[in-house]
């Protein structure tokens, strides 16, 4: 419980990238729910008699539900670039302070014997 705590007050490393996937996945539930939804307002249209848009609304939301959930992909991607960015950086630091001959910080994923 420690090191949850230490994460969250120091910034030795981002929280970003875990809420981007949440912010994804949340994301992807709300696209998935609201196809559903038009998908059953379409055939509830089709019960009504309205045989021209409920078969258009059939036709198009689940197209229209695959373009806005690539999209939504999109998006959360170019977000979660900009913090691989930030750790690739931070890589190629550690890999000039080698290589210049300076010690190399500890890795915090290596566990300590």
């Amino acid at each position: 419980m420690q090191s949850i705590v230490q994460r969250f007050v120091g910034f030795d490393r981002l929280l970003g990238p875990v809420l981007v996937k949440i912010v994804y996945y949340v994301g992807a539930v709300g696209i998935v729910l609201t196809v559903i939804g038009a998908l059953v307002s379409a055939v509830l249209s089709l019960a009504a008699g309205n045989i021209g848009p409920a078969a258009m609304q059939l036709i198009a939301v689940p197209a229209v539900g695959a373009v806005v959930f690539v999209y939504w992909r999109f998006l959360c991607e170019l977000f979660m670039l900009a913090f691989l960015a930030y750790d690739r950086l931070g890589e190629m630091r550690d890999s000039l302070r080698i290589a210049s001959g300076q010690a190399a910080p500890p890795d915090p994923n290596h566990p300590p014997f």
